[in-house]
């Protein structure tokens, strides 16, 4: 038989994980696995793989009232859904279609995925799960007057128009910006 032909065997096996606490961080844990392969000819390799747990979200003390954040978060909620249900009727594809239900809107984009928007009040924020983006948590800044995701810096406009503008092929504008007055 020729070394074509011979059948190969894979084997892997994984040890116990252990969790030892990450130093300077008590609440992370430095997980350890060890990973062994063996190989066709019975050769075995090693591998160390490190993860580290996800970072813990990040909540900013918003000096906005409940009032205050039920206002502007509606009025963004609201406009999305007027704004996305003109430009879905424009589009005219029967596989998109948008729904907004006690304070979660939902936009399904057919084979380009799902946005789920929603309110968060205990957070006072608006979380986005985006088909290309991921999870995203907006806080309303006072400052520039719209809802910014801290760790990248993005307002919910500019996200929700570009990756909409992408994945539509048409340039997009919800017209997000300004609705606290």
């Amino acid at each position: 038989m020729s070394l074509r032909q011979t059948p190969r065997i894979v084997k892997l096996a994984f040890t116990v994980t252990k969790r030892v606490p990450f130093a300077g961080t008590p609440r992370a844990l430095h997980l350890l696995s060890q990973q062994q392969w063996a190989g066709p000819l019975g050769s075995t390799m090693a591998c160390r793989r490190r993860h580290l747990a996800t970072p813990p979200p990040q909540v900013n003390d918003s000096d906005l009232s409940s009032e205050l954040y039920h206002r502007y978060a509606d009025r963004v909620m609201n406009t999305m859904l007027e704004a996305l249900e003109e430009l879905l009727d424009d589009v005219g594809d029967p596989e998109y279609e948008v729904e907004y239900s006690s304070g979660v809107l939902t936009l399904k984009l057919g084979r380009d995925g799902t946005y789920v928007i929603n309110k968060q009040p205990p957070n006072k924020q608006i979380w986005l799960s985006s088909p290309f983006s991921g999870p995203k948590r907006y806080d309303y800044d006072p400052a520039i007057d719209e809802w910014v995701y801290y760790r990248d810096g993005d307002t919910l406009n500019q996200t929700l128009n570009r990756e909409l503008s992408h994945a539509l092929e048409r340039d997009v504008d919800l017209g997000l910006t300004g609705l606290s007055s």
